[in-house]
Parts: structure tokens; sequence; C-alpha cells
């Protein structure tokens, strides 16, 4: 009986370990609003968000996985980090009623996006600043 209480003991805990191993760097969000994310428009809805895994977790690619209906995406991103932030969000540059993705930061990882030609003309149309708009994981 001792013996079976071990073993199972060492189960439990490699399968935890084992967990956390894989768990990598990644969220569930809910976008209000419609958004491009490079040169695609994508709906309001849940997304998630997954950058790499483990210590490969660096921001450089971030897959995307977009609500029903909508495409799946890999982005190739400016890989930084925030070590002063653990909040999962998104950032978007808002021109009038367009937004455009602009970063996603997940624990401390932060991966901006490349302006795309569209932003970029939008960019020059305005007078002042793009507003941004956070949207925060719940």
């Amino acid at each position: 009986m001792k013996k079976n209480l071990v073993v199972l003991s060492f189960v439990i805990v490699f399968g935890m370990l084992a967990s956390l191993a894989f768990a990598g760097e990644n969220m569930r969000i809910n976008v209000p609003f419609a958004f491009y994310m490079g040169d695609q428009l994508f709906p309001a809805g849940e997304y998630h968000f997954d950058m790499n895994h483990g210590n490969y977790a660096t921001g450089s690619f971030v897959n995307v996985w977009a609500p029903k209906g909508a495409d799946n995406s890999l982005l190739m991103t400016a890989a930084g980090t925030d070590k002063n932030s653990t909040a999962n969000q998104l950032a978007f540059n808002k021109y009038g009623q367009k937004f455009f993705l602009s970063t996603v930061s997940i624990n401390g990882y932060k991966a901006t996006l490349k302006m795309v030609d569209l932003e970029r003309e939008l960019r020059s149309q305005v007078v002042q600043a793009p507003g941004v708009i956070t949207v925060a994981q719940k």
C-alpha cells in the first residue's frame, strides 16, 4: 500500500511539472471591436494569443487563433520584454474608426507588430498622434 502511494505521488508531481513546462506564454482575450492585424481585417470576438513555449517565449513569433469564420495567423514581430508589467493585454493604434493591433503583451514579454502600408497612410493623414486603446485580459 505504501509503495502504491509513493508511486502515485511521483506520477502526480511529474504530471504537474510537465504541465508547467508546456504551458507557454499565452492568453485568451475578448476584443470588442473589429481590427486590423497586418493588412487583414479581423472581426470582434475572443482570440487566443500564444508566444511559443517555455524558454522560447520571446515574442518573435505570435500564434493567433481567431473566432470561427476568421483566419488564424502567425505574426512575425519585434520581440522585447517589459519587466515592469506582467499584464496580459493588447494595444491598438486608433485612426478614426479603424484599429490596428500594435503590441501583444503576455507575462512580461512584449511583441510589437510591424506597421503596414494602410496604417502608415492613415498615420500620415492625421494631425495628432493616434489614440492608443488597450484591451486587457480579464
